[in-house]
């Protein structure tokens, strides 16, 4: 099937990665059209690998997102490969645009290498604690006034995952304190 990227579907494009030993494609119920997911061991430098894909996909003119992250649990990479357009910065500013929302009533809480372009943007947006060091570094590009880094200080909560998410919330309008207080 053929996808955005340049007319090459994606059986083409995994083709043209076959030679980088160390990706290993994901279950096929993974895959779509317009996604190639891949594992690749930690002990790799994913690093490297990406820039090897990027060297291969500009030497076909292919333009393409290419998303880092790590499964804590399972302990393994993994390297989403989409469209060029096809990101949650975009899917959000959509989404603001439909219901008539702008960057002072939007607030977006990450911790991976998919919400990268959104955690950079002038959304205004929440690290949580439980983001590896490589996410915390890239968020020293963002704006401070648009990237709160969620800690352990509030609440008696440890800002990871939702504890971040009601941090976040509670840096930015300190008005729902109460209400967050009151979930407890």
């Amino acid at each position: 099937m053929t996808t955005d990227r340049g007319g090459i579907s994606t059986d083409d494009l995994h083709a043209l990665l076959k030679g980088i030993s160390a990706l290993v494609p994901q279950e096929l119920e993974k895959q779509n059209i317009h996604k190639l997911s891949y594992y690749l061991p930690l002990e790799h430098d994913h690093r490297t690998v990406i820039a090897d894909i990027k060297v291969r996909l500009e030497a076909r003119n292919i333009r393409a997102n290419l998303i880092w992250g790590v499964d804590e649990i399972q302990n393994i990479g993994l390297l989403d490969i989409l469209p060029a357009s096809a990101n949650k910065l975009h899917a959000i500013t959509v989404l603001m645009q439909t219901i008539g929302f702008d960057y002072t009533q939007t607030i977006f809480a990450g911790d991976s290498g998919n919400d990268i372009d959104v955690l950079l943007s002038p959304i205004r947006s929440v690290l949580v604690a439980k983001a590896d060091e490589g996410m915390r570094d890239g968020g020293a590009h963002a704006s401070p006034e648009n990237l709160y880094l969620a800690g352990e200080n509030f609440l008696n909560m440890n800002g990871c995952y939702s504890a971040g998410v009601f941090e976040g919330t509670a840096h930015y309008r300190p008005e729902f304190i109460p209400v967050i207080e009151g979930l407890q």
